[in-house]
């Protein structure tokens, strides 16, 4: 593992720095994302196409990490002047569980220009008794400007009508759980509408679609309701 001093490494990878520059070359685990860390450089297969399986990877580029090929760091070796050329050697496709999606760039892009948070407005439980990757998903729904919260939302502590901004399209209160719960049946089916579920490849899936169906009314109803003291 990477820690934040310069020139350390581990067999998780290495890293360089050229002035703003600082590149990850991972080729065992996936290290910490450190804020630092500007280039993130992964094996492609021949199309170009990087091949994702779990949140960890997923994560660098949701985050605005610039997702880089293994062959701009064999080049730069060779020419350090190429360094500054990693436009050219940008991963713009990733592969998740057999489908393909063009939207990396797009991510980092959002990112750079401080768009809107992807998840403004979303309110997420995780249902599921245990869960590993709790604390890659509760990282991953903060930064794109959600709220995890430590317990179920109930629907009374929540306006009806609402919903996140960039997805008017969705219940705001995203509850994660593993496909065997059929106790759930009831928020799917809320007459309101304010649930949405998501197994952890569902919420994969949606988030590399990156669609985004913006609430155009002119006074968005808030998704937190106001407490009466």
């Amino acid at each position: 593992m990477i820690n934040g001093n310069d020139g350390d490494s581990e067999s998780a990878g290495t890293k360089i720095r050229s002035q703003h520059i600082v590149l990850l070359i991972v080729s065992v685990s996936t290290p910490e994302l450190l804020p630092t860390i500007t280039h993130y450089i992964v094996k492609t297969d021949s199309n170009g196409i990087l091949e994702i399986d779990n949140l960890h990877l997923l994560s660098w580029f949701l985050k605005g990490v610039i997702i880089v090929k293994e062959s701009w760091m064999i080049a730069c070796l060779k020419r350090k002047k190429l360094i500054e050329k990693d436009s050219e050697y940008l991963v713009e496709k990733v592969r998740y569980k057999g489908t393909v999606y063009d939207t990396v760039t797009r991510w980092s892009k959002a990112m750079a220009k401080g768009e809107m948070p992807y998840l403004y407005g979303v309110y997420a439980a995780v249902v599921m008794k245990e869960y590993s990757e709790f604390m890659t998903l509760k990282s991953i729904i903060t930064s794109l400007g959600g709220i995890m919260l430590e317990q179920f939302p109930e629907k009374q502590f929540f306006n009806v009508g609402s919903h996140p901004y960039l997805h008017a399209n969705r219940g705001p209160l995203f509850i994660f759980h593993d496909g065997q719960q059929t106790t759930l049946d009831i928020y799917k089916n809320d007459p309101d509408k304010m649930y949405t579920l998501f197994t952890e490849e569902e919420f994969v899936h949606f988030l590399l679609k990156r669609e985004i169906t913006v609430d155009t009314r002119a006074k968005p109803v808030p998704v937190l309701a106001e407490q009466n003291e």
